[in-house]
């Protein structure tokens, strides 16, 4: 039986500052994350305001909530980066996410793998309907991929690039893939605030869900917690 699986989003990698170097102009604080210090840094030398001279603004935090939400200067989050590891998505789940051109992708490629033994990912809309329905989707994807193997077999003259290439065309867009996402934290910014709008696709509303929570620990002033 096809295994379904649900969607990941782990963090892989994110902007670490050389704090001898911050020091020489401005003050680390503690509280700050080194994205967010790398951010106060890039947007108080506009100014060359490094010494903090406004006491409403002191804390980092202040700041950055000032600058990027009261004054809308998302360019200084440019400075800072975050790569994600999504697992557990679906094809139509990356047809969606390339669409956003400030983000950069190194997703599993069917040509190379095997996808006979893929896992597939139900949509949103399926995971609380009737068993059955649910039942008659599972057995859609397994004869697809079933349909997969055979062309694959059936092309066993072609080296196995060129079988994958051909068979992948039957697939369906709920069969898993992995990719590795970086971008700027403005660039993700603007993704999962559009991407968690009640009009965007379900499946992509919920992974981005996710990937702000992998992100609060890069900067909890842009990626707040949710409320409960």
């Amino acid at each position: 039986m096809t295994n379904i699986v649900t969607p990941r989003v782990q963090l892989l990698a994110h902007t670490r500052i050389d704090e001898k170097a911050i020091s020489e102009y401005m003050s680390i604080q503690d509280a700050s994350t080194d994205a967010e210090t790398l951010l106060t840094m890039a947007g108080r030398n506009c100014y060359r305001s490094f010494h903090r001279p406004n006491e409403a603004t002191y804390d980092d935090a202040d700041y950055l909530r000032r600058t990027l939400g009261d004054q809308g200067h998302w360019s200084i989050a440019e400075h800072a980066t975050a790569t994600l590891y999504f697992t557990g998505v679906s094809r139509a789940f990356l047809a969606e996410l390339t669409r956003h051109r400030h983000l950069s992708f190194s997703v599993e490629s069917q040509r190379y793998i095997n996808a006979g033994d893929a896992s597939i990912v139900m949509p949103p809309a399926l995971v609380n309907t009737k068993p059955e329905l649910q039942d008659y989707y599972r057995v859609t994807a397994e004869v697809a991929i079933a349909d997969y193997t055979v062309m694959q077999r059936d092309l066993d003259e072609l080296p196995k690039k060129q079988r994958n290439e051909a068979a992948r065309a039957v697939l369906p867009n709920c069969i898993e893939t992995r990719m590795v996402v970086s971008g700027n934290l403005r660039a993700w910014n603007e993704v999962i605030q559009r991407r968690t709008q009640p009009d965007a696709d379900a499946e992509i509303q919920e992974v981005m869900r996710l990937a702000k929570q992998a992100l609060h620990t890069v900067s909890p002033i842009i990626f707040p917690k949710e409320n409960n």
